[in-house]
């Protein structure tokens, strides 16, 4: 079988090996589809958290193949949406509740690949089964649509007043129909690509900005208002922001749309040192959150939102690829002004 493992920078190598052996505890998949991570491009094009020989590939889904005789709940055949995380269940963080946050956490990699073992796979928390024909291409947005439901929940947004998502890749797209999904009446978003703004707007959101040709900060305050706090006379009136462009301008400028006392959710990865205004942090007591990954009962949520489609992730894949072009592929996704989501396909 094959699999892409990264060998450096921009250099990726679709390597033949041994097919996978199923354990008592274990499940094999043959991979239908694994989408391109904003995590996978920072590994292909800046040597981020990866090393020489590592797979790559955690957003995808597939058929099961073979079924350990301890695994309950599945049988060859089914259809499945994967969780890639594999949390120990027993450190600090895991006891409780956020087993994002495992300190003896693995994961399941090699999405990019013909077939995929998942070790100790329990259905409900790494294996998710598919309902009737629903696409596998589609399924394979479960890991990032997590991500977005964590990111949700972990900021708990004022959803009757302004929320701004700044960044629109998968993340950000997952983030803005969580949040509607979940009833917020104002969203505005914030993309320097006119292809993810529209796919943004087309979801939903009630107002787009793109910094190469607006004034985002003007914008707002004069549409949204300004308020007023201890020290900090004028300041904008959003409820939340959202951070998933990792863009060292963006934070900044949260700090100064935002009212006293709300959440600014950082999601993004920047790959590089942030500054932030202290000042405005302190004296209007926002909450900067760092959101990182999902709790299994995040993934649970998410499925459910997927299979419904009331997250509709159809129009987010704007590329696919087979394997064997999984370079081609990565440029594709590495191009923000033309690509949202590139699927991979064996």
């Amino acid at each position: 079988m094959r699999v892409v493992t990264w060998q450096a920078v921009e250099t990726l190598s679709l390597d033949e090996v041994d097919a996978p052996v199923c354990g008592p505890s274990d499940v094999v998949l043959s991979v239908g589809a694994c989408g391109i991570c904003g995590s996978d491009v920072h590994s292909y094009t800046e040597g981020m958290w990866i090393a020489p020989g590592v797979p790559l590939g955690h957003e995808y889904a597939g058929t099961v193949t073979a079924v350990g005789s301890a695994v309950a709940g599945l049988r060859v055949g089914d259809r499945v949406a994967v969780n890639p995380a594999a949390p120990c269940g027993s450190c600090p963080r895991c006891s409780e509740g956020r087993q994002n946050l495992c300190s003896r956490g693995s994961g399941h990699s090699g999405g990019f690949g013909d077939q995929v073992l998942v070790r100790n796979a329990v259905v409900g928390q790494h294996l998710f089964v598919l309902p009737g024909d629903f696409p596998l291409e589609e399924a394979s947005f479960l890991e990032p649509l997590s991500v977005a439901v964590r990111a949700v929940h972990h900021a708990a947004p004022p959803l009757d007043e302004p929320i701004v998502v700044f960044g629109l890749g998968t993340i950000g797209q997952c983030v803005v129909q969580v949040l509607l999904a979940a009833g917020a009446r104002d969203v505005i978003v914030v993309d320097t690509s006119h292809r993810r703004l529209a796919a943004a707007v087309s979801a939903g959101a009630h107002e787009a900005l793109n910094p190469s040709s607006d004034d985002v900060g003007a914008s707002l305050f004069a549409s949204r208002g300004t308020t007023s706090s201890p020290y900090q006379p004028r300041s904008g009136a959003i409820g939340a922001v959202f951070e998933c462009s990792g863009a060292a301008p963006v934070l900044p400028l949260a700090f100064s749309l935002a009212r006293a006392g709300a959440p600014i959710a950082a999601i993004a990865l920047a790959g590089h040192p942030l500054s932030i205004p202290v000042d405005d942090l302190v004296q209007k007591e926002l909450r900067l959150l760092g959101s990182f990954a999902y709790t299994p009962r995040d993934c649970q949520e998410a499925f459910d939102l997927l299979v419904s489609r009331r997250v509709d992730v159809r129009p987010l894949i704007s590329h696919r690829f087979a394997l064997a072009d999984i370079t081609a592929a990565f440029e594709a996704q590495r191009d923000t002004g033309a690509s949202i989501k590139v699927v991979v396909s064996p």
